[in-house]
This record gives C-alpha cells, sequence and structure tokens, in this order.
C-alpha cells in the first residue's frame, strides 16, 4: 500500500515538474515560440545535419591529426604568424581533446618580429582568435547534425528558446573567459540555429579579449624568467 502511495507521489511530482516546464517555455512568448518551431522544421533536414557531423568529424581529424605530427611548436617557427594562425585553429577544432594550439601559438608567437607601432601582445592576441574563432565550426557543425537528434524534444526547445534570446552574450562569455564549456557552447549555437557569421563573429570578438588577456599574462611570465635567468 505504500509503495503505491510512493509511486503516486512520484509520479504527481514529475506532472508539476512539466506543468513548470510548459509554464516556463510559454512564458517565452510566441515570438520565440514561432521561431524555435522554425528552427526545429529546420532540424528535420537529414541532409544539413549528415553535412554538419561530416564537417566536424573532417575538421577534428585533421586537426589531431597535425597536432601529434607537426605539432604547433614546429608551425609557428616554420610558418610564423601562418603558424600562429594553423596552430589556433587545432586547438579549438579538436573537440573535448586537449591539444594546446591556442597557448603554444601565443608562448611562441610573442618571439616573432613584431608588427610595426602594434604592441605583439595584442597582433597575437588578435591573430590566436581568428584562427580559434574559425576551429570551433567543428562543434558549431556537431550542433547542426545534432538538431535532427534534440531538436524536437523538450529539452532541444527549450535551448533552442534560450539561445535565440540569449545566445548571442552567452556565446561571447563562454568565449571571453577561459573555460572547459567552449565546445559545448559551439554546438548550443548549432543546436539552435544561431546563423554562422553570427556565431563566428561573437565568438571572435569573445575570443579577442580572452586571447589578448592570456598573450599579455604570457608576456609578463616570460619576462620575469628571463630576468630571473639573467640575474
Amino acid at each position: 500500500m505504500s509503495q503505491t502511495t510512493e509511486e503516486q507521489q512520484r509520479l504527481s511530482r514529475r506532472i508539476r515538474i512539466q506543468r513548470r516546464i510548459e509554464r516556463f517555455l510559454e512564458s517565452f512568448g510566441e515570438e520565440e515560440s514561432a521561431t524555435a518551431a522554425q528552427v526545429v522544421v529546420a532540424s528535420e533536414n537529414q541532409r544539413l545535419a549528415v553535412f554538419g557531423i561530416v564537417m566536424a568529424v573532417i575538421g577534428m581529424t585533421a586537426a589531431l591529426v597535425i597536432a601529434y605530427t607537426v605539432g604547433g611548436v614546429k608551425l609557428v617557427k616554420s610558418l610564423g604568424y601562418f603558424g600562429v594562425f594553423v596552430s589556433a585553429i587545432i586547438g579549438s577544432a579538436s573537440m573535448f581533446v586537449p591539444v594546446p594550439g591556442a597557448l603554444a601559438g601565443i608562448t611562441f608567437g610573442l618571439f616573432l618580429n613584431p608588427i610595426p607601432y602594434v604592441p605583439q601582445q595584442i597582433t597575437i592576441g588578435v591573430v590566436v582568435a581568428v584562427g580559434s574563432a574559425i576551429g570551433e565550426l567543428t562543434g558549431y557543425s556537431t550542433g547542426v547534425g545534432g538538431r535532427a537528434v534534440i531538436g524536437n524534444s523538450r529539452i532541444g526547445r527549450l535551448l533552442i528558446t534560450l539561445m535565440r534570446r540569449h545566445g548571442t552574450l552567452t556565446v561571447f562569455c563562454v568565449a571571453a573567459v577561459p573555460n572547459p564549456l567552449i565546445d559545448v557552447g559551439g554546438i548550443a549555437a548549432g543546436v539552435a540555429g544561431m546563423s554562422m557569421r553570427r556565431f563566428l563573429t561573437v565568438m571572435f570578438l569573445g575570443k579577442t579579449v580572452n586571447y589578448i588577456a592570456v598573450a599579455y599574462i604570457v608576456s609578463s611570465g616570460i619576462d620575469w624568467l628571463q630576468r630571473v635567468a639573467g640575474g
């Protein structure tokens, strides 16, 4: 008897939670719901889904192959600023696999011949930001492919609506601060149907703030080590 009562209580809690989620989704208004519905319809395009997954796999595989054969250090030494750019792409394209592409590009890029009248930290930070933003397209493509999987689910609709309302700010914040959720942010943007142009622009701006700050920190560390070694 008590077991039946517990089951009824659990069912009642689930119903209450479901109703709260439904009310939460409705609170976004008709405009957001219509936008979400459009993305859900787009998620049924199987060719788009397959293309997204294939692009993500190709990009990630190429990044890992280059990272573990050539390496970011050799790229920077042999190709200069273009090597920094490629190294940053590799670091971001290898989703969930730790490849220090951006950090290697910043560290060794600081020793390249500087561009006149521009602080080297800013130059390297911008170059790495451009490459890293392009590398994040593997996560974005995975999200585009994932629309067909989660786009019609309740969680998918919630994610779509949230990203449509706060996607720009969310992607910028995730990109501007070093954190392990950057790949998740790219996937979420792809699932939510954020345009590639918007995604790349916001990702670049956020990463520019991030990597210029990192470049100044690394530069200060190098100066300190040189003073200690020289003293």
